[in-house]
């Protein structure tokens, strides 16, 4: 789990959620910020965005890769409500790491409805996400995934 919480070298400026523009504005959303990092070796991912509809703002999680896959299943995608000092996903990462244990109780959605169609949504958007970017390094050489992530997941 450390390579998850610690503090990567920033690199690069990575970014999920810029191949998936049209798909999130099709579903009312837009990216107000947002903080990828991806671990050395397999390249796990862990991205930490603040999104926002018409009504709402609200934090997403999202952790993926070889390891999560292989032993817990599907990739880790939640819906977080913000505190009011959190005006970046760098602020809600901070958060996270802070309070790595307990962030899920701390920012649970005051709407069980919106959280869950949410993340349905995100779920559906990232899936299409993983297959075009992620899936064929995490098929074949999990020792470069890294590297090729970070290259592909940059921003232009």
């Amino acid at each position: 789990m450390s390579d998850y919480w610690g503090v990567p070298e920033q690199e690069y400026e990575l970014s999920i959620l810029q191949f998936a523009k049209e798909n999130l504005s099709q579903k009312g959303y837009s990216v107000l910020s947002e903080k990828v990092e991806v671990c050395s070796g397999a390249g796990a991912i862990t991205m930490t965005a603040i999104l926002e509809t018409q009504n709402m703002r609200f934090g997403l999680y999202l952790r993926d890769g070889p390891k999560q896959r292989k032993s817990r299943g599907p990739p880790v995608i939640s819906m977080l409500r913000l505190l009011p000092e959190m005006s970046s996903a760098s602020d809600l990462r901070n958060f996270l790491i802070t309070h790595q244990h307990d962030f899920p109780t701390i920012l649970a959605p005051k709407t069980l409805a919106e959280k869950e169609r949410i993340e349905s949504d995100i779920k559906e958007i990232y899936s299409f996400l993983y297959t075009s970017k992620m899936k064929d390094l995490y098929d074949t050489d999990l020792s470069m995934a890294a590297d090729v992530l970070r290259v592909r997941l940059r921003k232009n």
